[in-house]
């Protein structure tokens, strides 16, 4: 093989004496390689370890489900504020209300330049007063918990700018404003739903109630120009989480079992809710314990009544007992030893299953295709906020042990975009991992 190279080379072939030479020369060589990379293994081999025990220390991000009372939603990055936690879910929230108003509010004054409709051009007014109002309030609040809010929209959001600006004439501009707007605003009513149910920050508190009604009224203004497609729109997702599941058409509108299970839930809730208010009259010493239980008499007398008859109406049955929870719940509730101990469970239980359905009927109004169930779930969402507020006004609320809003989805999707957080430890070990095996490959090469 060496002779091959020498002739390749033109240098004729060697003598012995030159022979014994190259091969001392190519033995010191090749010590002197594995040498200097066996340094750099070694040099690298802590490295590794260290990695490897980083990686190994770092505990997995939890789930929301699984987060620990008082994370809101996203276990690590809470900060203290005086207002109180401040979760990631909740800096989201804020960043989605700015981004929101970055680019509605002159979607809102384009509109009143570029659509021949009025209702176009009133749903246009909506949305450049309400963002006026959220895009003040929310720079505000940025400020005093130190938050650091978008100064352009996003990618999408230029893109439907865009989309918008392109349309060739009113009637396509005004499709395409009312595509855009209500998918977007649907997909946000429901997040900050989850929002008001669960943060633990009372200046996020009051700033998600007033953003709700801002964005149900767009949502209202939108459904009002008769431009909605709701084929475009995404059904609810049932118990199963399938949406459009075991679809029938009636008068008004697709019935699937999102409306059905939301009608189900109404009628459960007045079966233990409207009891318990009735109970509350004569267990408890509190005022504000005896007025938020009249709320709940009365809040669920209407909602029985519309209730059974919208499910006469279309055809659904409804239970005629609550289920074992709730029955629990009100078994808790009479077990009380004491008016105290009475109020305190009166307020956490009930606290706890207005903020779990509050979001499950936001969805239900921002996704059914049935006119029957958006226009009853509208007013469920008035009524359940009503005792949501009346319960907090008890001063009784137990707000580290209500589940916190889910985690935000850019933390969720981590550095490469998927659906699982990302461990930038175990990124880097893999990185150290492939240097090694890069430089082991090499020596081998240079071995043959």
């Amino acid at each position: 093989m060496i002779g091959m190279r020498y002739e390749l080379a033109g240098c004729g072939r060697p003598t012995s004496s030159d022979r014994g030479t190259d091969s001392r020369a190519r033995q010191r060589g090749i010590l002197s390689t594995f040498s200097s990379r066996r340094r750099t293994l070694f040099a690298l081999a802590p490295v590794l370890a260290l990695v490897t025990l980083s990686t190994a220390a770092v505990t997995p991000a939890l789930p929301a489900s699984a987060a620990a009372p008082g994370g809101g939603g996203a276990g690590d990055g809470v900060r203290q504020t005086k207002h109180g936690p401040l979760s990631p879910a909740d800096v989201d929230f804020l960043k989605k209300v700015r981004l929101a108003g970055l680019w509605e509010g002159p979607s809102g004054q384009q509109a009143q330049v570029r659509s021949q409709s009025q209702a176009v051009r009133d749903t246009g007014i909506h949305l450049v007063s309400g963002h006026a109002e959220l895009d003040a309030k929310v720079l505000a609040i940025g400020r005093e918990l130190d938050v650091d809010l978008p100064v352009e929209p996003n990618k999408d959001q230029k893109a439907w700018m865009a989309e918008m600006t392109a349309a060739n004439t009113p009637q396509e501009y005004d499709r395409v404003f009312v595509d855009r707007l209500r998918a977007a605003h649907g997909k946000v009513y429901g997040l900050v739903a989850q929002i008001r149910a669960g943060t633990r920050n009372s200046l996020i508190r009051s700033f998600s109630q007033r953003t709700m009604t801002v964005v149900l009224d767009h949502i209202t203004m939108l459904e009002r120009t008769g431009l909605v497609d709701w084929s475009k729109i995404p059904f609810p997702p049932d118990p199963n989480g399938t949406p459009g599941s075991n679809l029938v058409q009636t008068a008004h509108g697709p019935m699937t079992d999102s409306g059905r299970d939301f009608l189900v839930k109404v009628r459960l809730a007045g079966l233990w809710e409207g009891p318990s208010g009735r109970q509350a009259q004569e267990r408890s010493n509190t005022d504000a314990v005896k007025e938020t239980g009249q709320h709940l008499i009365d809040g669920h007398a209407e909602l029985d009544a519309k209730v059974i008859a919208i499910a006469a109406e279309l055809g659904v049955p409804l239970p005629d007992e609550p289920n074992a929870d709730q029955k629990a719940w009100m078994a808790e509730m009479t077990a009380a030893n004491s008016p105290q101990e009475y109020d305190r469970v009166f307020v956490k239980r009930l606290r706890a299953a207005h903020g779990k359905v509050y979001g499950l009927v936001a969805k239900i109004r921002a996704g059914t295709h049935n006119e029957l169930i958006r226009s009853f779930a509208t007013r469920t969402m008035e009524i359940v906020l009503d005792h949501i507020v009346m319960l907090e006004r008890t001063g009784l609320v137990d707000f580290d042990s209500l589940p916190p809003p889910p985690a935000p989805e850019a933390a969720q999707a981590g550095l490469l975009g998927g659906t699982k957080s990302v461990n930038i430890y175990l990124v880097i070990a893999m990185i150290a991992i492939a240097a090694v095996m890069t430089l082991v490959a090499r020596q081998k090469f240079y071995r043959i």
